[in-house]
C-alpha cells in the first residue's frame, strides 16, 4: 500500500498526520509513505524522525489581490501542481491524504488531474478554502468537529476527531524541573505552538495570585513573549516559565486544568487527557474558526470560553476558581472531555481509508 500525506504550515495540520502515519505502520507491515510538505515548518525534521521520505514543493498562501507576489505564487502553484501530476502518474498510490495547509492545492488539484484517490482531514470547526474546492470528489472528509457556521463541505463527511498520538503511562519516570512537585495542584498555560502574546499579558496578574494560593503553575509564552512574562512574573518557586515546550503531554499528564488557544490540535489533546479548560481563542485566526472551536468544547461541557478583551482577566480568574475549587465541577468536566476524547481518531481514519481503496 503507498500513500501520500499532504500537510504543512502549522502543528495543527502535522501533528494529526503523523499519527495517522503512525497508525498505519501499526496496522499494516506492507505500507510506504510519501511525505509532502513545504520548507517553512517542522514537517522535514519529523520525517527524518520516523523515517518518512519528503517532497518538498515551493508554495505560499496566495492572496485575494492581484500583486506581483501572488502572480509569483500563482506561477509556482501551478508549476507544482503539473509536478505533483507527474509524480501520481509515474509512481501512483493508493491513497492521498491531505491535512491542511496551502500545500495541499497543488497536492489535490494534481490527484484530481492523475485520478488518485483522495482524503480530506478538516481540523477545524469553520472549513478552510482548500477544502471547501476539493471536498466533492474525495473518498471521505474527516471532521475533527462538526461543521460550524454558514462555510460547508460538500461529500461524504464524518467526524472522527483529530488524531493525537498516543501518551506513555503516568509519566512517572519523567525528568520534570527541578523543584516542580507533580503532587500540587497545576494548572497549565499553553497559547499555541508559537505562544500566545496577547494572550500572556492577559494572564500576568492571575498567575501571580495563583501561586501565591499555593497552586503550581507551568506556563509556556512562546518565544516572542518569553522575556516579556519573567520580566513580568519571573520564574521560581511554583512557577515554571518556557518559552516553548517540545512535548506538552508530560505536563498534561499532571495539570488539573489548561488554559490556551482553541486550535483544534490543542483541543484534542486536552479531551485526550480528560482535562477541563479555559479557552481564550485567538481573536484574528481565520473566520473566526478558533471561537466556534472553543464553543464546541463548551457546549459538551469541558470548555469555558472567554473572550479576548478587558474582561478577560477576571473571567479567566473566576473560572479557574471555579474548576480547581469545586471537585464536582472538575470531575463533571473532566468526564465530558473524556466523552469526546479523539483516543480512536487515527484508528478510525485508518480503517475507513484502507475499506475504501480495498473495497
Amino acid at each position: 500500500m503507498k500513500i501520500v500525506i499532504a500537510a504543512g504550515g502549522t502543528g495543527g495540520h502535522i501533528f494529526p498526520a503523523l499519527s495517522v502515519a503512525l497508525q498505519f505502520r501499526k496496522t499494516y507491515d506492507n505500507i510506504s509513505f510519501l511525505w509532502i510538505g513545504t520548507t517553512r515548518s517542522r514537517e522535514v525534521e519529523l520525517c527524518e524522525r520516523h523515517g518518512i521520505p519528503i517532497v518538498l514543493l515551493d508554495v505560499a498562501g496566495v492572496e485575494r489581490k492581484i500583486t506581483v507576489k501572488t502572480v509569483g505564487a500563482l506561477v509556482n502553484f501551478m508549476m507544482e501542481l503539473f509536478r505533483m501530476r507527474s509524480l501520481f502518474i509515474r509512481n501512483r498510490p493508493g491513497a492521498i491524504i491531505a491535512f491542511g495547509g496551502y500545500v495541499c492545492a497543488p497536492v489535490l488539484g494534481a490527484a484530481r488531474l492523475a485520478s488518485v484517490p483522495y482524503f480530506i482531514h478538516e481540523q477545524n470547526t469553520v472549513p478552510g478554502l482548500v477544502n471547501r474546492i476539493f471536498s466533492s470528489a474525495a473518498r471521505q472528509v474527516f471532521l475533527g468537529f462538526p461543521i460550524m457556521g454558514k462555510k460547508r463541505l460538500r461529500g461524504r463527511t464524518m467526524v472522527s476527531g483529530t488524531p493525537v498520538r498516543e501518551s506513555e503511562k503516568g509519566y512517572e519516570k519523567y525528568s520534570y524541573p527541578y523543584g516542580f512537585n507533580r503532587k500540587k495542584k497545576i494548572i497549565l498555560i499553553c497559547g499555541g505552538s508559537q505562544g500566545a502574546q496577547s494572550m500572556n499579558s492577559c494572564l500576568t496578574g492571575p498567575v501571580q495570585r495563583w501561586v501565591a494560593q499555593g497552586f503550581q503553575v507551568v506556563w509556556q509564552t512562546g518565544n516572542a513573549g518569553y522575556a516579556e512574562v519573567v520580566r513580568s512574573v519571573g520564574s521560581r518557586g511554583e512557577l515554571f516559565v518556557f518559552p516553548s515546550i517540545d512535548d506538552l503531554y508530560p505536563y498534561y499528564a499532571v495539570a488539573k486544568a489548561v488554559i490556551g488557544r482553541a486550535g483544534a490540535s490543542t483541543l484534542a489533546e486536552i479531551a485526550y487527557f480528560g482535562l477541563p479548560c479555559v479557552l481564550i481563542p485567538l481573536p484574528w485566526a481565520a473566520e473566526n474558526h478558533q471561537w466556534m472551536n472553543a464553543g464546541v468544547a463548551e457546549a459538551q461541557g469541558w470548555g469555558i470560553r472567554v473572550k479576548q478583551d478587558e474582561q478577560c482577566c477576571a473571567q479567566v480568574e473566576q473560572a479557574i476558581k471555579r474548576i480547581m475549587a469545586d471537585t464536582g465541577v472538575f470531575e463533571t468536566m473532566s468526564r465530558k472531555a473524556l466523552d469526546h476524547s479523539p483516543a480512536n481518531a487515527a484508528k478510525t481514519i485508518v480503517e475507513t481509508i484502507a475499506s475504501r481503496i480495498n473495497g
